[in-house]
Formats: structure tokens, C-alpha cells, sequence
């Protein structure tokens, strides 16, 4: 299934959901979202709904590091991923997630009618590049165990 992400905030609570196989591809309004986000409103509820998504590449990985990281710098309140139980929440493990997000398994599936889909917005190959490499960093600043890992793509992308 083509992926899509959606967000809206909702008494207070900012929700992003993603739908499908998410890819870098999908990614631009997401960022754009994350980036205005922290600008306006740095520290509200964020609440990601993973539930009917079915594989995250690493940008979009990246950019859920990018929520977390923010709101860290913000206060101490962590975002919550709802999730179901599956492969996707063995590889939200193993990028460390659960040790900066709080993951419930509690089909808590968020509406799509009360959210707008973020549109990819047009980007030229050098974007592109910027965008992933920065999702990579993202991802390489959660643990040491992703520094090792993450750090050597980052450099090979550059």
C-alpha cells in the first residue's frame, strides 16, 4: 500500500499519522510540518500513530528522531507512538525509540477524516540529499548503538 502522512492538532495534542509504506518520497510536507510545529507551538502533547502504517524508511525514521529530539530540547515530556504489535515496532526497538518516545499498544487509531494529509512538496535532487543525510544524523543522536550504525551512512551520503 502507497503511503501517506496525515496531522492535525486536536484538543491540544498534535497527531501525526502515517498510513502505508512511508518513504523518503513522502516526506517534505512531514518535515515542513515538523519545522512549523516546534516554531509555533514548541510545547504541546505530540501523539504519532503508527497503527496502519506498514514499513518507515529511514528518513521518515529520521524525522520521528527529529520530533523527539525537539520536544527533548523543549521540556520533558515525551511523544507518544501508538502502535501495533509487529515488525514495525521490532525496528522502532531497535532504532532505540522506546527510550525517547513513549510507545503504547492500545489501538488508539486516530480518525484520518480529522486530519489533512501532508502533501510532498516539489524538491530538486540536492534537497533530497540534505533531507535524508539530516534524518540520518537524527537517527545516529538517539543512542551510541545508532551512532555506530548511522554515522558511516552519513558519511558515504555526504
Amino acid at each position: 500500500m502507497d503511503g501517506a502522512i496525515y496531522a492535525a492538532s486536536v484538543d491540544g495534542i498534535d497527531y501525526i499519522k502515517f498510513v502505508g509504506t512511508v518513504r523518503y518520497s513522502h516526506c517534505s510536507g512531514l518535515e515542513a510540518y515538523i519545522d512549523t510545529l516546534f516554531a509555533e507551538n514548541p510545547c504541546n502533547e505530540i501523539a504519532i500513530d503508527l497503527e496502519d502504517a506498514e514499513i518507515l524508511d529511514s528518513t521518515a525514521l529520521g524525522l520521528l528522531a527529529k520530533v523527539a529530539i525537539e520536544m527533548k530540547k523543549r521540556t520533558e515530556k515525551r511523544p507518544v507512538i501508538f502502535m501495533a504489535p509487529g515488525e514495525l515496532t521490532n525496528i522502532i526497538k531497535r532504532v532505540c525509540f522506546d527510550q525517547v518516545f513513549s510507545l503504547v499498544f492500545d489501538n488508539h487509531r486516530q480518525p484520518i477524516e480529522e486530519l489533512e494529509e501532508l502533501v510532498a512538496q516539489p524538491q530538486d535532487d540536492e534537497t533530497v540529499l540534505r533531507r535524508v543525510i539530516e534524518a540520518h544524523r537524527n537517527l545516529a543522536e538517539l543512542s551510541q548503538e545508532n551512532k555506530a550504525l548511522y554515522t558511516d551512512i552519513t558519511n558515504v551520503l555526504k
